[in-house]
């Protein structure tokens, strides 16, 4: 997408400007300032304290945007080459001390289904479900739509056609620390932005929906953080 257009998205923001962000391009993500993961109560995440049965929420880039972290229990090995509507961009993999934890913004790319506090109808089936079939994937119960967390959310099945948006991880040894740092393409949330700014200025205020999330992103179990899941 035009940078212009994308800066001008976000430009209530003075210090998100003051961040630089970098257009992304062909094998390449969209860098954003460096965020560190944390507990619901802002303690920094232990990467391996992670449980492997479900999604956890956070935020990120932007206040509004959610995403998913994901302990999938075995390593997530890339790179995977693939091409969703900002372009194609390389997927790395999963990070940690067993490669196996990955993130993803949590909005679907069919129809812009998202987790929210009143509801997901996106979710992690750390279990089999009846729509994947198998455990282990992330499932859209608005359409039906399947994707792989360890190949990089490749859609598999459904009316999606995209894979999800990968949220790159990045992993500090040294303190068991997990931090986001990019997307791979920013026009899925720009169409996020304009789908559904009346609900997200109803939610978060107006501007502040698309304002930086800051130093930290606190990272929430989705059966904690939504009302209700998609049962599919």
């Amino acid at each position: 997408m035009d940078r212009r257009r994308f800066v001008k998205l976000c430009a209530g923001s003075a210090a998100w400007l003051a961040a630089g962000m970098r257009d992304a391009r062909a094998g390449s993500y969209t860098d954003f300032p460096k965020v560190r993961l944390t507990g619901a109560q802002g303690v920094p995440l232990k990467a391996s304290a992670l449980a492997n049965d479900e999604a956890y929420v956070f935020h990120f880039p932007f206040r509004s945007l959610p995403c998913f972290l994901i302990n999938l229990g075995k390593p997530a090995s890339g790179p995977q080459e693939l091409t969703a509507e900002s372009g194609s961009y390389t997927w790395h993999g999963g990070v940690g001390k067993d490669k196996s934890l990955v993130a993803y913004v949590a909005v679907c790319t069919h129809q812009l289904a998202y987790t929210a506090k009143r509801g997901s109808e996106i979710r992690y089936a750390a279990g089999n479900s009846a729509v994947a079939g198998k455990p282990g994937m992330i499932v859209c119960c608005a359409h039906n739509s399947v994707f792989d967390p360890a190949t990089g959310a490749q859609r598999l099945s459904g009316e999606a056609r995209d894979p999800l948006l990968p949220v790159r991880l990045e992993y500090d040894s040294a303190n068991d620390a997990l931090y986001a740092s990019g997307l791979a393409g920013t026009q899925l949330v720009e169409r996020f932005f304009n789908t559904y700014k009346r609900e997200l200025i109803s939610e978060y205020g107006p501007g502040v929906y698309k304002e930086p999330v800051g130093n930290t992103a606190a990272a929430v179990p989705l059966s904690k953080y939504a009302a209700s899941t998609g049962n599919c």
